[in-house]
């Protein structure tokens, strides 16, 4: 009888706890994001998760200043600490952050990095796409569902405030019966197993009237222990997961091994993949990937290397992979410069190079996009330039933007064009962007501007599939590209090299693809939102139109003279109970903006 009791009272709870099912956040109702729906909300989100369980709505309040941390170095700080705090929440989870601006003079904004905000495209942290900028002095309130189980994190939407300190891990968390990979490690503790690189600048680049472009690192830090080391505890005997996060904003990919021992990836860019052992992995700028580690050594202290290329080329720093009962003393006395990884003639294992879980074959028609990506110098003649400010009521002359012609190495674009933040936030009215302003893929050459709000049209229910081509004709470039993008995951389908290390062309590309010479990966490809573009290569990536919204693909490591991006903008009209709780950017206009 008592048996039976229980059982009833089991499917009593399982039924009372499903009707907290996600529709109960659902964004229909425009004020759900903003008030607490749970019960059991209180200020830590950071717990196991379970199954049919009410979501929490975790708030978390940040505060962006200029601060001297105890090294003595300047940074740009969240709540005093760079990086910022972290958040750890589980699946289904309501997170909310307040974001006061105190850097004065400075407009900024907080980017959610591979979460893809479904439902709420206007948090998605862009300004003068999905919202007005954060403003001296006034505070802006994000708010999302965590949907997607993963390693993510958050950074300033600008390299400068992103590169001086603002960033910090978002982990999403699911209960662990859900894990595809839970099986092959012991522990998974995301607040301490996240290991973030970010890279130090001498100075710093906020507000900083120089080409900060120009301006590279002098080192590279994990979890902004410079001085002091991390330090990475485990028992001998048991497997652990790591959280590993590129939170570098330049084009600084890095390097990471642990010496003696094997990683086994398991994640890339929060998206599980068939488990690949590899004695080194390669993370370019905003990728995350998950590794698992075995304490199965002798017992005792262990360097965890990340070596620094591209722009942090010459850099390196280190970690110390600590079993319990062994006296780590001595290593702190040895000279961390001179700390040399153990040689590893395999390359480095990168997250283009795995597989995923699912098939994810398709017989629906897609539409093909070349977006070809290069160094260009823009010749023109100062003469034929207008550089008086253009109000509405003088008609549009040519304009070039100043940092153009102070270029000696040129700037990056795409089918010949730099993007153009534009007037309005396309996202929230887009009839108030101008339309003399805007460009569209594929028909580039008709604006004779070198800038433009440089736009893919797209509908939902399309796949895309998307050529990003380094074509590398300019300056006998040997540039790689990182490009991430918004909204969307992509399929990474292909990823190659033009033979000879030969530019590569328009015209090249289709024929290389025609003649069958592109192996294309239709049934596993790796799910990711950060990608690379290898010099004179190209990455093919799927794109699942599925939602509406304005979504930025963007290069933010191509340079600081001029962005390079292109925004999938999908027809989407959100109610006014929406647009009504969002801040309004009155008179504010970008600088691109009131010069052109």
């Amino acid at each position: 009888m008592k048996l039976e009791v229980c059982f009833l009272l089991m499917i009593t709870s399982i039924s009372n706890n499903g009707k907290a099912s996600l529709e109960s956040f659902a964004p229909a109702n425009a004020h759900v994001l903003f008030e607490d729906t749970t019960k059991s909300s209180d200020a830590s989100c950071y717990r196991p998760c379970k199954f049919n369980v009410k979501p929490r709505r975790c708030h978390y309040s940040f505060i962006v200043e200029p601060t001297v941390l105890e090294n003595g170095r300047t940074s740009i700080s969240i709540n005093g600490m760079t990086p910022g705090p972290p958040i750890n929440v589980c699946v289904n989870d309501v997170v909310v952050v307040e974001v006061k601006n105190k850097i004065p003079n400075e407009d900024i904004s907080i980017h959610w990095h591979g979460i893809e905000q479904k439902g709420t495209p206007y948090m998605d942290g862009v300004p003068m796409v999905t919202q007005c900028p954060i403003s001296y002095e006034t505070t802006y309130k994000y708010a999302f569902i965590a949907s997607s189980p993963g390693t993510y994190f958050y950074h300033a939407d600008s390299v400068a405030h992103q590169s001086d300190g603002v960033y910090g891990s978002l982990i999403v968390n699911q209960p662990q019966p859900l894990e595809p990979h839970s099986a092959l490690y012991d522990y998974d503790r995301s607040n301490e197993n996240t290991i973030m690189f970010a890279a130090k600048f001498p100075e710093l680049l906020t507000g900083n009237l120089e080409d900060v472009g120009r301006k590279v690192p002098n080192a590279l830090v994990i979890n902004e222990y410079e001085e002091d080391v991390f330090k990475l505890f485990v028992i001998p005997g048991f497997a652990y997961k790591l959280r590993l996060i590129n939170a570098i904003a330049i084009e600084c990919p890095v390097v990471v091994s642990i010496d003696q021992h094997e990683m086994l990836v398991i994640a890339t860019d929060g998206k599980p993949v068939k488990p690949l052992a590899a004695k080194s992995v390669l993370l370019y700028p905003g990728e995350r990937m998950d590794v698992v580690v075995r304490a199965s050594q002798e017992v005792g202290g262990y360097w965890l290397n990340a070596r620094g290329t591209g722009a942090c080329a010459g850099l390196s720093t280190n970690t110390m992979l600590i079993y319990s009962g062994f006296n780590y003393t001595a290593m702190l006395h040895d000279d961390l410069n001179s700390v040399v990884s153990e040689p590893n003639l395999s390359p480095p294992v990168y997250g283009q190079q795995l597989d995923s879980l699912q098939d994810s074959s398709t017989h629906q028609k897609i539409r093909p996009v070349y977006l070809g990506i290069d160094r260009n110098v823009i010749k023109f003649k100062e003469t034929d330039n207008d550089f008086r400010y253009i109000s509405d009521a003088i008609p549009k002359r040519p304009f070039f933007p100043a940092s153009l012609s102070l270029q000696d190495t040129g700037v990056v674009q795409i089918n010949g064009k730099n993007f153009l933040y534009p007037n309005s936030p396309i996202l929230l009215s887009p009839r108030g962007v101008k339309t003399e302003s805007q460009c569209y893929v594929g028909e580039e050459t008709r604006d004779k501007d070198p800038q433009c709000l440089q736009i893919l049209k797209a509908f939902e229910g399309e796949l895309l599939e998307i050529a990003l081509v380094n074509e590398g004709f300019i300056f006998g470039s040997n540039e790689s590209y990182t490009f991430h993008l918004h909204g969307y995951p992509m399929y990474v389908v292909a990823t190659g090299q033009n033979a000879d290390n030969k530019p590569l062309s328009k015209e090249e590309f289709y024929n290389l693809d025609a003649e069958h010479k592109i192996n294309r990966n239709l049934i596993t490809p790796p799910i990711k939102d950060t990608i690379v573009v290898q010099n004179k290569g190209y990455t093919i990536v799927r794109v699942k139109i599925d939602k509406g919204g304005s979504w930025l693909l963007e290069c933010r490591s191509c340079g600081q003279a001029l962005p390079a991006a292109v925004l999938i903008n999908v027809p989407q009209t959100l109610p006014k109970t929406i647009t009504s709780l969002l801040s309004k950017c009155g008179s504010f206009r970008p600088p691109d903006v009131l010069l052109n």
